[in-house]
């Protein structure tokens, strides 16, 4: 049942695992910070291309990394 809790948008983008009740856990004992990584999880995206196609300026994953560190601030 807990793989269940993560919504079908997450499982079908990224690999999922199930480990030692993890789920169960961050979910019923950390709603708040379960729902935040939900949140990244939903909306964050990293295409092949930000990293590979760079013309000497600075990837779009380099930026995208600096705004997830001004997140975390």
């Amino acid at each position: 049942m807990p793989i269940e809790l993560i919504s079908l948008n997450i499982r079908e983008n990224y690999e999922v695992h199930e480990w030692k009740h993890a789920v169960a856990i961050l979910s019923q004992d950390f709603p708040e910070e379960w729902t935040d990584i939900l949140a990244v999880l939903n909306s964050f995206r990293l295409k092949k291309s930000w990293i590979t196609d760079l013309d000497g300026q600075e990837s779009k994953a380099e930026a995208a990394a600096g705004v997830l560190s001004l997140c975390s601030a």
